[in-house]
């Protein structure tokens, strides 16, 4: 039995992070927080107060930005796979991106959905749900990551010049 490439299984773990922090993201944003926000009701009779009051809100934006986080992971993925010279700091490096910019995208999709709920409910329009502060943890311990890594892949770049700026 063979060892597993450490470069494709950083891959494989970091799009399966990827993957869960779009999930979780996407249920903090449609369902958790909402069902935080006003206790008393069902989320369809959240919505339905929302519809009512004129300040209803799109799922699409949400589920856009779980898919092309979910995307990107994907072709850091992919590229592993295709360019099997990649080290493990690069592979390290480019999945903790993904993640660090999963904070301020979920901040800013989040953004409206809040704000309806606030206008709709008079209530505030910051997470009454607890699930938004893992992903955001999650994001500046990828920052740390990318941080460590970011000194290797470099070096490892400087070392391969003709592979830096290929695209897949």
């Amino acid at each position: 039995m063979s060892r597993p490439d450490p470069p494709a299984l950083a891959a494989s773990v970091g799009t399966g992070l990827v993957v869960a922090y779009a999930v979780v993201g996407a249920l903090q944003v449609l369902v958790w927080n909402p069902l935080a926000a006003v206790p008393r009701l069902s989320l369809p009779e959240i919505h339905s107060e929302l519809d009512r009051v004129g300040q209803s809100f799109s799922p699409a934006p949400v589920i856009a930005w779980a898919v092309l986080g979910v995307g990107a992971a994907v072709v850091v993925a992919v590229s592993t796979i295709r360019r099997s010279r990649l080290t493990l700091g690069q592979v390290v490096l480019a999945q903790a991106l993904v993640l660090v910019g999963g904070a301020p995208s979920l901040l800013l999709v989040s953004f409206a959905p809040g704000m309806q709920l606030a206008d709709g409910f008079g209530i505030s329009g910051y997470d009454h749900s607890p699930w938004a502060r893992p992903l955001y943890l999650t994001s500046l311990l990828a920052m740390v990551a990318a941080i460590a890594a970011a000194g290797p892949a470099v070096t490892a770049s400087r070392a391969r010049p003709s592979e830096c700026g290929r695209v897949l």
